[in-house]
């Protein structure tokens, strides 16, 4: 949050301390009044059996996998809460390796868990896959707020999962990593404190070793999740991906 906060301060600087002006929205509470600038977020519907098919997790069976996602939950949690963090990017070495899947299941747990609302924004901007996973289309998505200025009202979805707030992607940007890089990131991350002062985001990210696009956001990340994909993650593209996130706090 402090790299965030930081990074907002200096925009400020910049563009004469007009930074936003979306409405501040706190807890869990996922509504507001619109005449005031605040929004609904919106509760898009989802069919069990195609999440199931997408090995999405909603909590709603004990099996083993639930578990697992529920023991990292726990571990992430608590590491986060010593060190003060509340932003945690989640990438792999390489595409396929399983990232967004952890990505999403991991914010399904925690929003079961915690008091505080979880946003998970789809920050692979090349790649977007969190709103396929759930078999949704958006009208809009994080590609149109960097590029055609879509308010964060019109993007951010709910999977009826109380406390949990997702900002899907929708088309592929090949301009990324310049689109990260920019003011826009800095704002979108303060409008989002504003809305929800009591919250985690959880990243999404690009492979690190296919783009520079985790560089680009490392500044507002304040720790970092590798996933790992047994008998397909290589020994030496992990670590040369472990060199690359020197000072991203890796859990």
């Amino acid at each position: 949050m402090k790299k965030i906060v930081k990074a907002v301060e200096k925009i400020k600087q910049e563009h004469g301390g007009f930074i936003g002006n979306l409405a501040v929205k706190g807890g869990r509470s996922l509504s507001g009044d619109q005449s005031s600038g605040s929004f609904e977020v919106k509760t898009i519907s989802t069919d069990p059996v195609t999440l199931r098919k997408n090995r999405v997790l909603m909590g709603d069976e004990m099996e083993s996998a639930t578990m697992a996602y529920n023991m990292l939950r726990t571990q992430v949690y608590k590491a986060m809460v010593k060190n003060g963090w509340n932003s945690l990017g989640v990438t792999s070495s390489n595409k396929s390796e399983g990232k967004s899947l952890t990505s999403l299941n991991l914010s399904l747990s925690l929003a079961r868990s915690v008091q505080q609302t979880v946003i998970l924004i789809d920050f692979d901007l090349r790649r977007p896959s969190i709103h396929k996973k759930l078999d949704y289309e958006p009208r809009a998505g994080l590609s149109d707020y960097y590029t055609n200025g879509a308010p964060l009202s019109e993007i951010m979805i709910s999977p009826g999962v109380d406390g949990l707030v997702i900002i899907p992607g929708r088309e592929s940007l090949n301009n990324a990593s310049e689109l990260l890089a920019s003011p826009k990131t800095p704002i979108l991350l303060n409008e989002i404190s504003r809305m929800f002062p009591s919250q985690y985001m959880v990243f999404d990210l690009p492979p690190v070793l296919l783009v520079d696009d985790v560089m680009a956001l490392s500044d507002y990340i304040d720790s970092t999740l590798l996933v790992v994909s047994e008998g397909t993650s290589k020994k030496e593209e992990l670590a040369q991906t472990v060199e690359l996130l020197e000072g991203t706090n890796l859990i």
